[in-house]
C-alpha cells in the first residue's frame, strides 16, 4: 500500500489513534472496520497518497486519505469473505472513539518503518 510494505505489529500499545475512520459493512451479520494511526502516521500516509509534502497537508485532507484507505481495505475484506454485503460510508471520529461500550472490536497492529496502523474488526448479529 503506497509503495510500504506493513507487517503485524508486536505489541497493540505502540499505537495511540489520533484519527479514527469506520465503515460498516452491512448483511447478514453487521461488521464495522476501522483504520487508525497516530498524528504521525496519518500524516505519512496522506502525503504517500497524495503525493504531497506532509507540511502542506490539513486536516480534511487527512481525513479523506484515512476514509479512501478504510474503503479499500473494506473492499478486500468483502472480497475474502465472499459476502453479499453492502458496504457503508466511512466516518472519521477523532482517536478515543474507536472503543464504544457496546462494541467488541479486534485489533490488528500494522508497522512500516515508523508508521503504526491499526486495523480493528467489530462483528455483530442483525
Amino acid at each position: 500500500m503506497l509503495g510500504r510494505t506493513f507487517t503485524p505489529g508486536a505489541a497493540l500499545v505502540a499505537i495511540e489513534p489520533w484519527r479514527v475512520a469506520i465503515l460498516p459493512i452491512v448483511g447478514a451479520e453487521h461488521l464495522r472496520v476501522a483504520l487508525s494511526s497516530d498524528r504521525s502516521g496519518c500524516a505519512s500516509l496522506a502525503a504517500a497518497m497524495l503525493g504531497i509534502e506532509e507540511d502542506d497537508l490539513d486536516l480534511a485532507m487527512i481525513d479523506d486519505v484515512l476514509r479512501e484507505l478504510t474503503n479499500m481495505t473494506a473492499g478486500q475484506l468483502k472480497l475474502h469473505l465472499a459476502a453479499d454485503h453492502a458496504l457503508g460510508l466511512p466516518r472519521v471520529f477523532d482517536g478515543g472513539e474507536l472503543i464504544g461500550p457496546l462494541a467488541v472490536w479486534t485489533h490488528f497492529p500494522l508497522v512500516s518503518d515508523q508508521i503504526h496502523l491499526l486495523v480493528s474488526m467489530s462483528f455483530s448479529a442483525t
